[in-house]
This record gives C-alpha cells, sequence and structure tokens, in this order.
C-alpha cells in the first residue's frame, strides 16, 4: 500500500471516530484513541521533554476532540488536521505558560483584590501550525504510549461512561462524576422540581400576561402608559427581538460590572429588576472595576498556574476550607469538594474550558445563557450577572470579539434615544441605537 493510500484509510477512520463522538457515542473515542495516540504522542515529545507534561497534553487534545466534535465537518477539513489544530493549541498552552512557585498567603497580599494584570493575548507560534504539525506526523515514528498515560485515559473513559447516569442539577445536566456526592442528591431533587414548577407557571402563566402586557404598549392601548413606567416587560421584549438586543465588543473594553446588592440596596427592587427592561435610580453610579472582581482574580490564577493548580492560590482557599471542615457544596452545580482530587478537578475544568476557548473561539451558545449587558444613563454597556465567568475567560486570552445581550437599559437613555415617541416608534430608536453603545468608562 502507498503512503498516500494509507494516510487516506486513516483519515477516514478518523473521520468515522470524530463522527461517532459528535454522536456522544464512547466507542468512537475510544477508536479516536487508538487511531491517533501515537501520533499525537510523537509529536507532542518534539516540543516537550517531561512525560507528564506530554500525558497532559495528548490527554486534554482528546478530551477537547470529544467535546467539540460537533465542530467537525468531514467536508471543510481533513480530520487529521482538525485534531493537529487542537493539539498545536494546547501546546501553544503549555509552551506559553509561565512557572509559578506555590502560592504564599504571606508574602501576596492574601485578602486584598486589586485590578488584575491581563497578559498579552494568546498568539500560536508559526511553527504549531497546522500543517506543520500534521506533516511532522507523517514523518516521525509513532510514540510510545504510557502505561501511565493508557491507565488516565481509561480512567476517564470510566467517568464518561457514567456521566448520562447522574443525578440531573436543577438546570438540567448531568453532576460531573468526579466532583457529585450522593449527598447533595435530595435537595438537587427538590431544587429541580422546584425549577419545573416555576418555568411552567411563567410559560403558562406569567409570560402569556407580559406578552400582552408588551402587546398592549406596542400598540398603545390604554394602560399603555403605566406598562411603560412600570419598565417594561423584559422577558417577552427578549424573546421578540433577541438577536437585535446582541451586540458584539471587545471583550477587554468591558471595564465596569454591576453589583446587585450595592446596586440596588432594597431588595424587593433587586429581586424584581430582572424582570424589567428599563432601569430607574441609581444603579450605575454604584459599579466595581471588573479585573478588580473575585472572579477576574479567579480565572486569571487558575490560568497562570494551569501548569500546575496545585500551586496556585484558588486551589490553597479552597483546601484551606476543606482542612477547617468547611468545603465548597453546590446542589446547585451538583459539587462537593471534600477531597484534594476534587478541588484539583474542579479547577481543571475551568481550565479545560479555557483550552477550548483559545482553540475555538469564543461560542455564545455554549453557556446556559447569554452574557448579559445593561446600558447605562450615558449610553455605556455594563456588564451584569451571566456570564461573568466567561468574560473573565475572554479577557485573560484575549479573545477579539464577543457578543452580548442587553438585558437592561437606564430609563434616562430611554427617554434620551426614543426622544419622545411611544409603542413601536420608541423600540425602533432605541434597537437602531444599541450598537452604537460603547463599553462605559
Amino acid at each position: 500500500m502507498t503512503n498516500n493510500a494509507s494516510t487516506a484509510v486513516v483519515c477516514a477512520d478518523l473521520a468515522d471516530a470524530l463522527n461517532a463522538c459528535a454522536d456522544g457515542t464512547l466507542a468512537g473515542l475510544k477508536t479516536l484513541a487508538m487511531q491517533a495516540l501515537p501520533g499525537l504522542v510523537a509529536v507532542t515529545q518534539q516540543y516537550v521533554e517531561a512525560h507528564e507534561e506530554v500525558e497532559d497534553i495528548v490527554h486534554d487534545t482528546l478530551y477537547l476532540a470529544w467535546q467539540n466534535a460537533w465542530r467537525f465537518d468531514a467536508a471543510e477539513e481533513l480530520p487529521g488536521h482538525w485534531l493537529m489544530h487542537i493539539l498545536g493549541n494546547r501546546l501553544n498552552s503549555q509552551l506559553s505558560a509561565p512557572y509559578r512557585e506555590a502560592f504564599d498567603p504571606e508574602a501576596s497580599g492574601y485578602n486584598h483584590l486589586e485590578p488584575v494584570e491581563l497578559p498579552p493575548p494568546m498568539e500560536r507560534h508559526e511553527t504549531l501550525a497546522t500543517h506543520r504539525l500534521w506533516n511532522l506526523a507523517e514523518c516521525l515514528t509513532p510514540g510510545k504510549v504510557s502505561d501511565r498515560l493508557r491507565t488516565r485515559l481509561t480512567e476517564a473513559f470510566e467517568v464518561l461512561s457514567v456521566q448520562s447516569q447522574m443525578p440531573l442539577t436543577p438546570s438540567g445536566e448531568n453532576a460531573d462524576p468526579r466532583l457529585f456526592d450522593p449527598i447533595l442528591a435530595p435537595r438537587m431533587r427538590l431544587s429541580r422540581l422546584s425549577l419545573r414548577t416555576k418555568q411552567h407557571v411563567d410559560q403558562y402563566v406569567v409570560q402569556p400576561l407580559a406578552n400582552s402586557m408588551l402587546t398592549i404598549w406596542m400598540h398603545q392601548l390604554p394602560g399603555a402608559q403605566h406598562i411603560e413606567r412600570w419598565g417594561l416587560p423584559r422577558h417577552s421584549v427578549e424573546a421578540r427581538f433577541q438577536q437585535a438586543l446582541d451586540i458584539e465588543v471587545t471583550p477587554r473594553d468591558l471595564v465596569r460590572n454591576m453589583n446587585y446588592p450595592r446596586s440596588f440596596p432594597d431588595r424587593r427592587v433587586r429581586h424584581g429588576i430582572n424582570k424589567r427592561l428599563l432601569w430607574d435610580g441609581d444603579w450605575d453610579q454604584r459599579l466595581e472595576y471588573f479585573r478588580a472582581s473575585r472572579r477576574m482574580h479567579f480565572i486569571t490564577d487558575i490560568w497562570e498556574h494551569r501548569r500546575n493548580l496545585c500551586n496556585s492560590r484558588s486551589y490553597h482557599q479552597l483546601a484551606e476550607r476543606l482542612a477547617h471542615g468547611n468545603p465548597i457544596a453546590s446542589h446547585s452545580d451538583g459539587i462537593m469538594l471534600d477531597r484534594p482530587e476534587r478541588i484539583h478537578a474542579y479547577l481543571r475544568r475551568y481550565v479545560l474550558y479555557m483550552e477550548s476557548m483559545a482553540c475555538f473561539g469564543f461560542d455564545n451558545q455554549l453557556g446556559k445563557d447569554p452574557l448579559a449587558a445593561a446600558v447605562d444613563r450615558n449610553g455605556g454597556l455594563v456588564k451584569i450577572n451571566k456570564g461573568l465567568h466567561r468574560l473573565a475567560m475572554a479577557q485573560v486570552l484575549g479573545i477579539p470579539r464577543i457578543t452580548i445581550r442587553v438585558r437592561g437599559i437606564h430609563h434616562l437613555w430611554w427617554q434620551q434615544v426614543t426622544a419622545g415617541t411611544t409603542g413601536i416608534a420608541a423600540m425602533e430608536r432605541m434597537l437602531a441605537a444599541l450598537p452604537n453603545c460603547p463599553p462605559s468608562r
């Protein structure tokens, strides 16, 4: 058989395996590992000497391929090139990661949150270009797969095989077997029942009423002025105009974010504000600097320590809580961080999400909700809850553009852009002005 013929057979096998992965078939991942492992190991060893790092890179490449197999299109790209694209990004991440010493709470201002200094945007070196890695893989002798890597992959397969059998979190995802503890199950079931009941009430009672309110206001029927003073039903506006409420921005330009308790001290107002599109008051005068937020510090910390997460401040803090008998436990997420290996797996989950974002770009469809923002009285975009971790990841990685959805508008800016119009005309004016809203400074 000629080299070209053998390459075609390998490509066909890889394509079938990736398509099986996209269908969620674990056998496809095992076939993919069997076909690709020797080549991945051989290429990785050309750039990395430490065996542990080689194993990490190859393991993560296969994991990212499994998670993103739905993106693969055999009509657009060769499967080997697609895999090498992932490997190149993972190698780039490893080679650009700084070496950090273990976190020392005495020497680093343990409780003081100052604005983080963002690293330069991730750039992939030309030596890690996809075609170069593919050509290299074809020239090299297949690498030897260590017993430790085989064992690690077997354990990963076992975790994935039980994933679909895990209890559901309140929002409907299967709990992560590496982080779940059976003690969480009763509260998870109760919370899921409560959430589904609320969703049914919203779907069959609240939302129809809100849709009627929006129709009344749009056509300026009796009661329209009262509905606008109340703030307009946000969910109905979003369902009707969702794409028109989406704005593309440079993530690092979003520097201000809202702290709900600080912006809305009255709990009654705070709990009802997300039902409204128009927000009154001085909420936009009590904003925070996003780069000094806890989420920003968390994401920056684990990304800087991605070579060894046990050296990170986040690992130290979670381990300290565990040592004091107060481990993180969340029934809403289905996680219990009551063991060091669970803490490590929890942090690794965020790092792998960032590896995926660095490789495939920002995908707004992957989160539970779109990234959300509000427009302040001056027409500036302010980050609000929903997607704060994802925004921090995009800023740290230097992602060039992301899409955010406007879910709140200061009444003063609304009055300025609508210029006395009402109903459909006012909505059209507001939607036309949204794309020109810059991030608030």
